[in-house]
């Protein structure tokens, strides 16, 4: 739209509109959202709306909207510098966890290819079914979306990778580069009962494939508890409002 691109999604009964990429005049742009939004019979919101833009619609358009703070939508932020060495004695947990890996695993790295990317997708069917108290509809969408991104993993510009043992998948890891300095995580899956699988493919997907980037963007926690904490034991460089 007039330069932009604009997507519209439904979600729990409302429908969202990701603020508008692209340049030329935004003004318009969004004018045009509003004018669709007021056709609408749900609420309506704007997501993906960062400090800079929150002060955009400000500037553009007063109180007409009602801008909040999203807590559960804050992007993590981290040196890739720090995810390889992790160094200092707060990352000595996620040290002892590689170190037990290595030492009780017959383990191999692999970057992501057409070779091996269906055996990532088996496995987080099998990570899915097994996953217990942690089942929800969320993660089933999820898994759509991961194999609608796997059939599009060229095409895309993806890179990712895989952590077998003894020959069968035990972890994997895929994103894409953002920003020039920057690389996002959008997926990681491991086994929960393989000591030390989620620390390694960590370190070792940024180590091989992130070492010319400056920050890895690791999304956000949707205000899951434990996804918040695992998060945070990685201690973030700094976190993207939302």
């Amino acid at each position: 739209v007039k330069g932009f691109l604009v997507s519209r999604c439904f979600i729990d009964g409302t429908i969202g509109y990701c603020y508008p990429v692209g340049k030329g005049d935004i003004k318009a742009v969004i004018e045009l959202i509003i004018e669709d939004m007021r056709h609408q019979s749900v609420p309506c919101f704007l997501f993906g709306v960062g400090a800079n833009e929150a002060e955009e619609l400000r500037f553009l358009f007063g109180d007409l909207f009602d801008i909040k703070l999203d807590r559960d939508g804050f992007d993590y932020i981290y040196s890739s510098e720090d995810l390889i060495g992790l160094s200092g004695k707060k990352y000595q947990p996620k040290r002892n966890h590689i170190s037990f890996f290595k030492k009780n695993y017959n383990w191999t790295y692999e970057k992501m290819s057409k070779e091996n990317i269906e055996d990532c997708y088996n496995m987080n069917v099998e990570w899915l079914q097994t996953s217990g108290s942690l089942y929800s509809e969320e993660l089933e969408k999820e898994l759509q979306i991961i194999r609608c991104v796997f059939e599009n993993f060229d095409e895309l510009d993806c890179k990712g990778a895989v952590l077998r043992i003894d020959g069968k998948g035990g972890a994997f890891a895929m994103g894409a580069q953002i920003r020039s300095d920057t690389f996002c995580v959008h997926f990681e899956k491991a086994y929960s009962y393989i000591r030390g699988a989620y620390a390694m493919i960590n370190q070792q997907f940024v180590l091989h494939e992130m070492q010319n980037h400056k920050y890895i963007n690791r999304e956000e926690d949707d205000g899951i508890e434990g996804l918040r904490r695992a998060k945070e034991s990685y201690y973030p460089v700094k976190m993207i409002e939302k």
